[in-house]
C-alpha cells in the first residue's frame, strides 16, 4: 500500500499526552474541586489563545496558561497564588496517551517523517515531550511562537508546509481537539481526528476535505505505514 501522506504532524496537549493527570494535579491542589478547576483552566487557556490572536495581543502559551489559571481560580474563589505554586510544572508532567509509543514506533519504522505542531511555547513543548518519554521521536517541533498567533490561525498550520516543503494535502495532522481539526482541515491538511467522548466538530460550513474520525490504532494503517 502506498502512503497517503508524506509526513505526519501531531498536536500535543490532549492528543499525544493525556490531560487526565491535570485533573489529578488540580484535585491535589484543590481537594473536591479538581476536575472543575482543570476544566475551567483549560477552557480559559484556549479562550485566551483565540482572543489574543484576534486582538493581536501576543503572549506565549506559558504566559497564557499561567494567566488562565489565575482567571479560573478567581472564578472558583480559590487562592490563585497558592495554586500557581502547587501546579507549577503540571503541564510538563503529563503521560502519553495509551498506544502513542507503539504508533510512533510503527510510523518511524515505515520512514514517515514525524513532527509536533502545537500552540505550546517551545520550552514548554520540549519539557512536556521529555516528561512523557517522547524525546527524540520527532524530527520537527513547530510552535505557535514562530508566527506569534495561535491555532486555528492558518499561519500556524502553514508552518508544516514551510518546514517540509510539502503541499498541505500530503501532510497528515492528528489531533483530539475538534476546533483544531476543522482549522487544520480548512487549511488543507489531511486531518485524523481522535474524537473524545462527547466531542464534536464546530459548525464552520462545508470543508473540501473534512476531518476523518479515527482511533489511534488505526492511524498507521490509514496512512499506509
Amino acid at each position: 500500500m502506498s502512503r497517503s501522506v508524506d509526513a505526519c504532524f501531531f498536536d500535543l496537549y490532549g492528543t499525544l499526552v493525556d490531560l487526565a493527570a491535570l485533573d489529578a494535579a488540580c484535585e491535589a491542589a484543590a481537594p473536591g474541586r479538581g476536575p472543575m478547576l482543570a476544566g475551567r483552566w483549560r477552557a480559559r487557556q484556549l479562550e485566551a489563545t483565540w482572543l489574543r490572536t484576534v486582538m493581536g495581543r501576543w503572549a506565549d502559551f506559558e504566559v497564557v496558561t499561567r494567566e488562565a489559571l489565575a482567571v479560573a481560580a478567581d472564578e472558583l474563589a480559590l487562592d490563585g497564588g497558592k495554586l500557581a505554586l502547587d501546579l507549577a510544572g503540571a503541564w510538563s508532567r503529563l503521560s502519553p496517551r495509551p498506544g502513542v509509543h507503539a504508533l510512533l514506533g510503527r510510523l518511524d519504522t515505515a520512514g514517515v517523517p514525524l513532527g509536533i505542531l502545537s500552540n505550546g511555547a517551545v520550552a514548554m513543548i520540549e519539557a512536556t515531550v521529555d516528561g512523557a518519554g517522547l524525546g527524540g521521536r520527532f524530527g520537527r517541533i513547530l510552535s505557535a511562537d514562530h508566527v506569534r498567533a495561535f491555532k486555528p490561525a492558518p499561519a500556524v498550520y502553514r508552518l508544516a508546509t514551510e518546514a517540509t516543503g510539502m503541499a498541505a494535502d500530503r501532510i497528515g495532522f492528528v489531533t483530539a481537539n475538534g476546533w483544531d481539526a476543522v482549522g487544520a482541515a480548512a487549511f488543507g491538511l489531511i486531518v485524523l481526528w481522535l474524537r473524545p467522548p462527547g466531542g464534536s466538530l464546530p459548525g464552520v460550513g462545508p470543508l473540501d476535505r473534512p476531518p476523518m474520525e479515527v482511533r489511534l490504532d488505526e492511524i498507521a494503517t490509514l496512512i499506509g505505514a
